[in-house]
């Protein structure tokens, strides 16, 4: 499972895209802007990647909801689970482009996918209800 993992740092969004394997394939620094978000989005997209991202960054950043309108599926990474890996693995003393690096192998973990939650793709406010 192809997997990007996101986290907010000092000079912008870290992202870091993984392969099945865990091997990195991309690592950027994402701009605050949406022109820079949505590049992002459409990069996931084009190579059929997921998003992954820690639950409390989701107020701070709308790239996970870019995502969802691209047709990403979003993971959402829960705050006892992050706060713990990163203690763990040290990644938080490092960049933020090691969380990144973390999140993005969460998905491919078959016992820790299981506490992701998956952020579900909004209704079209367009569309209009049959019933």
């Amino acid at each position: 499972m192809t997997a990007c993992g996101v986290w907010l740092g000092r000079r912008g969004l870290a992202a870091v895209l993984v392969d099945g394997g865990g091997h990195v394939c991309f690592t950027a620094t994402v701009a605050r802007t949406d022109a820079a978000r949505w590049g992002l989005v459409q990069r996931l997209a084009a190579v059929g990647a997921d998003l992954v991202i820690d639950e409390a960054h989701l107020p701070a950043d709308p790239v996970a909801f870019a995502a969802r309108r691209a047709g990403v599926r979003v993971w959402v990474a829960g705050p006892p689970l992050v706060g713990s890996l990163r203690a763990i693995t040290g990644a938080a003393r490092g960049p933020p482009r090691a969380s990144a690096t973390l999140l993005a192998r969460l998905p491919s973990v078959t016992w820790l996918r299981s506490l992701l939650r998956r952020l579900d793709p909004e209704d079209d406010p367009r569309q209009v209800p049959l019933l």
